[in-house]
């Protein structure tokens, strides 16, 4: 049988956007033909947030949830969460997905089956940002086609674009000279073993972006190969919580902090795009 498959989600108060992922990632999870579970890492968002996901999909079996406390006011801590997800993991493969990303519908299949296939790969799906507006969590579990007609929107996340500013890098990720690059928390997969002891950094909690990048160059330096799987996209939910000013603020210090640790790095993004 082959290895089952563990999915991390980490969250902090982003309800709704996380109910309608969770009932897209636990519809999918159940018609699994291997074993899944969903782990929902929660960054000390108020009590009723972990309280309702338990709730909504706690009867599916395969709903984990753990709340993270004493953070003292630091609430935005991704990598930490994350590191806490792979800690609690049941499975070799690892599921990596935020609380706003709704996976398409053929996202953990094609992971599982690719994770089988290719073993060391470091897998990456793209993002379609969209406007959810009116759509509840259960039909959009049911009926994935809602969002392919959801409004296409721009994302600050994406610096301001419509289409994931990522694709054409993506599509040419087998001769990518710095597939690392294109690493976004939001989705991405990996078995265990092909991990290792590396983790996500904490000196990036706190602020915004850059801490996925960190850990695929790690990988990059390993050797481990990079691989795009473009059925495993997500609808990236718009309507986050922090503004665009302090987004350019918090990624200017991150992004200072992965351009001290990647030679070369400052350099190639200037000429491939602002950070």
């Amino acid at each position: 049988m082959a290895a089952g498959l563990s999915v991390v989600v980490p969250a902090y108060e982003s309800w709704p956007l996380l109910e309608r992922t969770l009932a897209a990632v636990v519809h999918d999870a159940g018609r699994l033909d291997v074993q899944c579970e969903v782990i929902v890492v929660d960054n000390e968002s108020d009590p009723s947030l972990v309280q309702e996901a338990w709730r909504r999909f706690g009867s599916s079996g395969v709903l984990r949830t753990h709340r993270r406390t004493g953070l003292r006011g630091s609430h935005f801590q991704p990598g930490a969460a994350r590191n806490e997800g792979i800690a609690r993991a049941r499975h070799e493969k690892l599921v990596f997905l935020d609380s706003d990303c709704v996976p398409a519908e053929a996202l953990l299949r094609r992971y599982a089956a690719e994770l089988e296939a290719s073993p060391d790969d470091v897998l990456i799906g793209h993002r379609v940002f969209i406007d959810p507006g009116r759509f509840g969590a259960d039909a959009v579990a049911r009926d994935r086609a809602l969002l392919e007609r959801a409004p296409r929107v721009p994302s600050e996340s994406n610096y301001g674009r419509v289409a994931d500013r990522r694709l054409p890098e993506l599509h040419r990720l087998a001769t990518h000279p710095r597939p690392y690059d294109c690493l976004f928390g939001c989705n991405f997969a990996i078995r265990r073993d092909t991990l290792g002891e590396l983790r996500f950094r904490a000196r990036y909690d706190g602020h915004w972006g850059y801490e996925d990048i960190d850990l695929g160059y790690r990988l990059h330096r390993l050797g481990r190969p990079f691989g795009y799987v473009p059925e495993a996209f997500v609808y990236h939910q718009e309507g986050g919580y922090l503004t665009e000013t302090d987004r350019r603020r918090q990624r200017s210090r991150n992004f200072a902090i992965l351009a001290a640790a990647v030679p070369g790095f400052a350099s190639y993004r200037a000429r491939t795009s602002r950070p």
